[in-house]
């Protein structure tokens, strides 16, 4: 089964990986309650190719 997602910047469907771009890598973190936080490791960002808003990050 293949989800498929639709971007909310340009309504483009994005139905695979073709489908977008890699920039780069964004940490993952924890909010703690004194406002610090806890770093965690890095993940892929997925960016639509039609518009360039960020839509996802890649699992570990």
């Amino acid at each position: 089964m293949s989800d498929t997602i639709e971007c909310p910047e340009c309504e483009a469907s994005i139905d695979s990986t073709d489908d977008l771009e890699t920039e780069g890598e964004v940490a993952e973190v924890e909010p703690e309650d004194d406002g610090s936080f806890q770093l965690y490791e890095n993940h892929d960002l997925f960016l639509c190719k039609n518009c360039r808003k960020p839509l996802g990050i890649s699992r570990p």
